[in-house]
């Protein structure tokens, strides 16, 4: 018994490469290409238009060509990638025909790990018809590992930006500066990432700006101090991080619908009045 096996993929091999690194930060970063990386060590924030992602060591990641994406890292890494385009049948693209997560665990990392060493071994040496079947083989093998990986529950959802606490460091910075001019870009600076990205990351989880955050913690200190101190406004302007107590009556006042004078009676005869027999 015999069978007739035509292939039907085809795949452009661009390069393979093997990334060693201390930190790793790229931003907006566009390809004509898909690269496939795999995270031998180390763990990294990825972001895309289809969400942000934790990939950390065992992971493949898989980057779109012409989307743009964010990876950022502060610690030790080496990353295994291809880049590549890969067409099934008259022509069409294997990712979309076969959709992949953004982040997939791979089942195995010892037979991915290995399989990439020959890859990378192969792709080195000199440029000849049976290195290049070698190179296609490999790779096609690779992306079968990763498609397997999906059937055995390999695929990774997005970060869920409710329980996250990325930007707590973000948070407790503000709370100790209240009455410190603070920057968006300052605030960015903290994470190694753009300001703009980096609102807009901001945002998605706590749903107000950086500086909507900040203007309402400088509130909520101002309402504390009001319950809890004589302060003059002047001083708790000061303290909180307004240009003058006139500024801060009126933020005051368009959120808790009282002004800060007025507030801080209110609250005094409310204790007046529970402390009466």
């Amino acid at each position: 018994m015999s069978s007739n096996i035509q292939s039907q993929f085809g795949v452009n091999v661009l390069d393979v490469i093997k990334i060693q690194y201390k930190t790793r930060i790229i931003f907006d970063y566009v390809q004509s290409c898909y690269t496939v990386s795999y995270i031998q060590k180390g763990e990294v924030l990825t972001t895309s238009s289809e969400g942000e992602y934790v990939a950390s060591a065992g992971d493949v990641m898989i980057h779109r060509p012409n989307e743009p994406f964010n990876v950022i890292s502060k610690r030790d890494g080496v990353h295994y990638l291809f880049n590549i385009n890969a067409t099934v049948g008259a022509g069409d693209d294997f990712f979309k025909l076969f959709p992949l997560g953004k982040v997939i665990r791979v089942r195995d990392r010892d037979v991915y790990e290995r399989k990439f060493d020959e890859l990378r071994s192969l792709w080195l040496q000199e440029e000849d018809d049976l290195r290049n079947v070698q190179v296609g083989s490999l790779v096609f093998y690779l992306l079968y590992e990763i498609v397997e990986s999906t059937k055995h529950g390999g695929r990774r959802a997005s970060r869920d930006p409710a329980v996250t606490d990325r930007f707590n460091e973000a948070l407790q910075f503000m709370e100790d500066r209240l009455d410190q001019e603070i920057t968006r870009e300052e605030l960015a600076k903290l994470y190694h990432m753009n300001p703009v990205y980096f609102s807009r990351a901001f945002q998605k989880i706590y749903k107000l700006t950086p500086m909507q955050m900040l203007r309402k913690l400088r509130l909520q200190h101002a309402k504390q101090l009001l319950e809890s101190t004589d302060y003059t406004m002047e001083h708790i302007s000061g303290r909180c991080g307004f240009y003058d107590a006139s500024h801060f009556s009126k933020a005051f006042q368009t959120v808790y619908g009282k002004g800060p004078s007025e507030y801080r009676k209110s609250i005094k005869f409310t204790k007046t009045s529970i402390a009466s027999p």
